[in-house]
């Protein structure tokens, strides 16, 4: 079946859907005022033991540490003004820039990959792609005087393989610069997600600057979400996995669903243009879904029933003591989307669990959501 037909039938298919749950945003002030004083203490905690006595940040470890975790020490500084917090993200995103200067098409290695016919390939792309480079940008764009740095790494996106269907290559030969699988072949939800946040991102940050690039990147941005990610959406706010509507068993397909509305929020932060009717709603929906169907199975809450479009390899609840990064995860899509109550609750039982100091990307799980719940909240 072709895609088109695909997603035509993903969207006709009957889903029953309830009424909206209205976001509680009269929850008591003091309450809210306390749980983001307790949720800022534990990330400047974590960012703080990232930083030895003279204030240098520790080397991290991880494909995406670096470039995440600066968007959080920015992040930091941006709410309590520590110079330290900014010094520590203008030497991360430098320690990135610098990476991916190294490399021949400035997409760093993740791990070898295998293509279908048994080659082997030094494989890197999306989506810890789209989230260095989307952090880097925001971080150098907002410091001002980097042109040339942003026009960079808006290069590298606009150069990443592309399919004009509205969708990047899931992998590339950071060698060749070529995709690992033919690019008629549509990429994962998060992957897709990944990419057009960073491209949306620059889009805005390079329209003065290079208004061709900043044109280009737009266009792909609005093909992807418009033409793919938001007609994908089933009626009740699920994504799969895959574009096409496929879901791998092997695979907890809650956890990239919950990472794509991650990054289209994110999108919507680094790029004010996208709050607009059609994403809002979108994500609206999504928020509902995880309001409705993976809040219940995540801690501190203990329906174990299962949520809606499970695998096999989808957990039948999320603890924080075995899996934390998913309540952080979670926190900030139900918070982001004005469900106070339910999103702190579920916070509250995962800050304990809040790896400090971790250099690699559990530390990144815990503290990039932490930081980007904390930016908004109100003060």
């Amino acid at each position: 079946m072709k895609l088109t037909s695909l997603i035509v039938a993903l969207l006709v298919s009957p889903v029953a859907v309830q009424a909206d749950i209205p976001p509680d945003r009269a929850s008591d002030g003091a309450d809210l005022a306390a749980f983001r004083t307790r949720l800022l203490a534990a990330t400047t905690r974590h960012l703080n033991r990232l930083l030895d006595t003279n204030g240098a940040v520790a080397w991290l470890k991880g494909k995406a540490s670096d470039g995440e975790e600066a968007l959080a020490f920015y992040r930091g500084f941006e709410l309590t003004g520590d110079p330290r917090f900014r010094r520590a993200a203008l030497t991360l995103a430098d320690r990135v820039l610098k990476d991916m200067r190294a490399m021949k098409h400035g997409v760093l290695l993740i791990k070898e990959k295998s293509r279908p016919g048994g080659e082997t390939i030094a494989g890197g792309g999306p989506p810890a792609l789209g989230f260095y480079v989307a952090a880097v940008a925001y971080v150098l764009h907002q410091e001002g005087g980097r042109n040339d740095d942003l026009k960079y790494l808006g290069t590298v996106i606009d150069q990443y393989p592309w399919n004009a269907g509205g969708w990047w290559a899931a992998d590339m030969d950071v060698q060749t610069g070529e995709s690992k699988m033919p690019l008629s072949k549509p990429s994962p939800i998060n992957k897709t997600a990944a990419m057009a946040m960073a491209a949306g991102m620059l889009g805005e940050a390079l329209r003065s600057l290079d208004p061709e690039l900043a044109a280009r990147l737009k266009q792909k941005t609005d093909q992807s979400l418009y033409a793919q990610i938001i007609p994908a959406q089933l009626a009740d706010g699920f994504w799969h996995y895959g574009l096409t509507g496929n879901d791998p068993k092997n695979k907890d397909i809650l956890g990239y669903f919950m990472l794509t509305t991650q990054e289209l929020m994110e999108l919507q932060y680094f790029n004010p243009a996208y709050r607009e009717p059609r994403l809002d709603a979108a994500l609206h929906k999504a928020q509902q879904f995880a309001l409705r169907s993976i809040a219940p199975m995540t801690a501190p809450n203990t329906n174990s029933a299962g949520a809606a479009h499970g695998t096999p390899s989808t957990p039948r609840h999320y603890s924080p003591a075995t899996d934390p990064k998913r309540g952080f995860q979670l926190g900030l899509i139900l918070i982001g989307a004005g469900h106070f109550h339910e999103g702190i609750k579920i916070m509250e039982a995962s800050l304990p669990y809040f790896p400090f100091g971790d250099a690699g990307m559990e530390g990144v799980h815990a503290a990039a959501p932490s930081a980007a719940i904390l930016v908004r909240l109100p003060p």
